[in-house]
């Protein structure tokens, strides 16, 4: 599949374009689409709470929620670990698992 990079306008394809579409689908809060209510995932809700071990394990399962939920579309990549961990005032996800028999690695800052 071939997209467009939504911060340069640059063409990507294949492994990028899945990154986009999996940070994009982590980033959006569950629900806020119109036409495609279940399109997003939860890990929006925790930003703006204290970052303690709870709230990252909790990032950790909404994240492994984002990836089994169809209407986000990034259905292909299988997680195999997720780690979350604070950065600055935020949060950063590491991902580790399968994607097209490849192993990958990709990570989102919210």
């Amino acid at each position: 599949m071939i997209g467009i990079d939504r911060d340069s306008g640059a063409k990507v394809d294949d492994w990028l374009q899945f990154v986009q579409r999996a940070t994009r689908a982590l980033t959006t809060p569950l629900g806020t689409r119109q036409k495609r209510p279940l399109y997003g995932s939860l890990i929006p809700t925790l930003l703006g709470q204290n970052l303690g071990d709870d709230v990252l394990l909790l990032a950790q399962s909404h994240a492994t929620q984002a990836f089994y939920n169809k209407q986000n579309g990034i259905d292909d990549f299988q997680p195999q670990v997720i780690v979350a961990s604070r950065q600055g005032a935020g949060l950063l996800l590491r991902f580790a698992g399968t994607w097209k028999n490849r192993q990958q690695t990709f990570e989102v800052v919210t």
